[in-house]
């Protein structure tokens, strides 16, 4: 199982995460640090076995794979594409 580090700042430290692969985000930019129109980020899985997206903060969050975008509805969002999908588990919720 491939990991890597990820940024926790209710720990203040790094910790190993499982690498799930990487995507390519497409759409409407949002937040100072959230998700940025053409930018690859890394796809991991926690302790508890979510899907994380590592994103524009360096730290591991839950956004939607099939149509990203903030909570509050300030941007439409946009999509994600595979870039890398080494056990081909994102295929599962990206077409």
């Amino acid at each position: 199982m491939k990991t890597i580090d990820v940024y926790q700042s209710e720990l203040e430290k790094s910790i190993p995460l499982e690498y799930v692969g990487q995507i390519k985000y497409s759409g409407e930019s949002f937040g100072v640090d959230s998700l940025t129109d053409g930018e690859v980020y890394d796809v991991v899985r926690d302790e508890t076995g979510m899907i994380k997206i590592v994103d524009d903060s360096e730290e591991d969050y839950i956004y939607d794979l099939i149509n990203p975008k903030p909570l509050n509805g300030s941007s439409p969002g946009g999509k994600f594409s595979i870039i890398d999908d080494p056990n081909e588990e994102l295929a599962k919720y990206i077409s």
